[in-house]
């Protein structure tokens, strides 16, 4: 809780899967005020301003001229970051942006421009940052116990309806692939420069099957990476996630595979997500309840994020260099000067 009865006024542009979610937790929290919410679908709109609360508005233009709003949570597809980010930066609005960053470097790069240029806040939501499983990896990785970093390894695969709905509007990379490299340079505290990746299309979604790579980091570790939404959708609980770091001291990893939950029928056992953002007694929790939280107070107090923005921009050259890598089969070195 803040220490002060301000509230942060807050609108979210975007309503899907994310986006709704950002809604419902804006308006439960307790030093927030959720007052608009805008989607070109009125469905969406009209469900997400019912169930919270908020004015329903069509395009984030009018949210901004016609609301007086503090902050704002863009939850729309990778691909419209640019304008809407741009839009609320030169609102001056602080700017809650769901990762990736946006689907280019190029275009990474012209988003934080314009953050800078207009003196306002950004923070991307890169969930893991808030996820006690990977903070204690991170933290088990500091330097003063786990020595050198020989090698980290990462895996995160996913069900195949899920690159089925996103289709060619994504890429396995920029979807997921984002949460990975951005953990992997965060624990190993240093940049990754080079890669080399190789992929599978086989199943005709429009995006990468498969995705594997090994990537070398400035720091003289080696990294492997492990990308699949291949899987059968009867995969126990959508995804799977695990992150591994050796160093020359000690090490540590982690594992999301086993949730901690089941449920088991007659004929089959599934589960549930328990870290995310479970639903609790009608509340949503778990990390991006913390993820939201850590925004509405830092912005209010005006501290300084969790992550830095230009650690979020980091990683998207990478994943445009994974990208080429996989598209001509040959390394390729990560171009940060953009």
């Amino acid at each position: 809780m803040t220490t002060s009865n301000r509230q942060l006024r807050v609108g979210v542009a975007g309503l899907g899967f994310f986006g709704a979610r950002h809604a419902r937790l804006y308006a439960g929290h307790p030093a927030a005020n959720l007052v608009a919410v805008c989607d070109i679908a009125a469905e969406a709109r009209s469900r997400v301003a019912a169930e919270t609360g908020a004015v329903a508005v069509e395009n984030l233009d009018d949210m901004l001229n016609d609301h007086q709003l503090d902050a704002v949570s863009v939850c729309l597809p990778d691909r419209l970051h640019e304008h809407a980010a741009i839009a609320v930066a030169r609102a001056g609005k602080a700017l809650l942006l769901e990762k990736p960053l946006a689907h280019d470097a190029a275009t990474a790069t012209r988003i934080v421009e314009a953050v800078e240029a207009a003196g306002t806040r950004l923070m991307i939501g890169h969930i893991l940052r808030f996820d006690p499983r990977y903070v204690s990896v991170f933290d088990a990785a500091d330097p003063a116990k786990i020595g050198d970093v020989v090698h980290l390894r990462a895996e995160r695969s996913g069900i195949r309806a899920t690159a089925a709905r996103l289709g060619a509007d994504s890429s396995i990379l920029f979807y997921m692939g984002v949460h990975d490299v951005d953990a992997m340079q965060w624990i190993a505290r240093s940049l990754i420069g080079r890669v080399y990746a190789q992929k599978r299309e086989i199943l005709g979604n429009g995006n990468e099957d498969s995705l594997f790579a090994v990537v070398n980091f400035d720091n003289g570790a080696i990294g492997a990476i492990s990308y699949s939404w291949a899987w059968p959708d009867a995969f126990m609980n959508g995804y799977r996630a695990t992150l591994e770091v050796v160093g020359t001291r000690a090490a540590a990893f982690m594992d999301c595979s086993d949730q901690g939950f089941y449920a088991v029928t007659g004929d089959s056992i599934g589960g549930g997500d328990t870290h995310l953002w479970p639903e609790i007694n009608g509340r949503i929790v778990g990390d991006l309840a913390d993820e939201i939280d850590h925004f509405v107070q830092a912005t209010l107090s005006g501290a300084p994020y969790v992550q830095p923005y230009r650690d979020a921009l980091d990683a998207i050259p990478v994943l445009d260099a994974l990208a080429r890598s996989a598209a001509t089969g040959m390394p390729a070195d990560v171009n940060r000067d953009i």
